[in-house]
């Protein structure tokens, strides 16, 4: 498979928040986007060391046996990640309140196992662009109870409103998911992309025939032709080609 990311501020905020990684040991591959939650109570923070967690505990792991093994470190490296996160905001008064959102996608022998925390998104494409992961958020829960149209969550008031994620406590609710191997293409995003960028914009720019590192640089450069309102992050996994990092 080849597999590019990266990540931008934006235009409007002063830093950028959100993390990214993109890890391989032996035949299997890691990638996780964070977006950080507190505005300045280090939201950076959070991602950036939840980041640099996962990728010290995957490296520590080396091999998977089978695919329950892959869920199960997965459940439990995230859990480990948010008991630090807790921790340090509760124990460093600059970091009270500091959280962070996380997707990973572990591509392996085994399959691939999604996870996600927060309103990230991890997107499966083929002939079709479709939402693997479930926003914890609470326009994503008024839209499942038909308080709210799909196509006006974007621009809800309280899109922003999270109901779950990394550090808000040390009990959270992580979802572990199998993803099935028809996809051509996952795209892991934080909301910078998927909150100002039209689904169908992002669906033809991976469905072009750009390289993969430039696909990643044009959706970053579309939600900062948006408006650049937030920090956007973008890992591309092409599942058709050869190895490339």
């Amino acid at each position: 498979m080849k597999i590019a990311g990266a990540t931008d501020r934006g235009f409007i905020r002063s830093m950028n928040q959100d993390s990214y990684l993109i890890q391989r040991i032996n035949d299997a591959v890691l990638a996780v986007v964070c977006d950080g939650i507190g505005g300045a109570r280090a939201g950076d923070i959070a991602s950036s060391v939840s980041c640099k967690m996962m990728d010290d505990l995957f490296v520590k792991k080396d091999h998977f046996s089978d695919k329950e093994d892959v869920k199960s470190w997965l459940r439990s490296a995230i859990a480990e990640v948010n008991q630090h996160i807790v921790a340090l905001s509760r124990n460093v008064e600059d970091y009270q309140g500091m959280g962070t959102t996380m997707v990973a996608v572990i591509f392996s022998a085994y399959g691939m196992i999604g996870a996600n925390v927060g309103d990230s998104r991890i997107y499966g494409i083929n002939e079709e662009f479709i939402q693997l992961s479930d926003d914890h958020s609470l326009v994503n829960e008024l839209v499942k109870l038909g308080k709210v149209r799909k196509e006006d969550a974007n621009r809800h008031p309280n899109r922003n409103m999270l109901t779950n994620a990394i550090g808000i406590g040390i009990q959270i609710d992580i979802d572990i998911f199998e993803i099935l191997n028809q996809y051509d293409t996952i795209l892991l995003c934080s909301d910078g992309l998927h909150g100002y960028v039209d689904e169908t914009d992002i669906y033809h720019t991976i469905q072009s025939d750009a390289n993969l590192e430039d696909k990643v640089r044009t959706l970053i450069g579309m939600a900062n032709s948006a408006g650049g309102y937030d920090n956007t992050t973008v890992i591309l996994g092409d599942l058709r080609g050869d190895d490339h990092e």
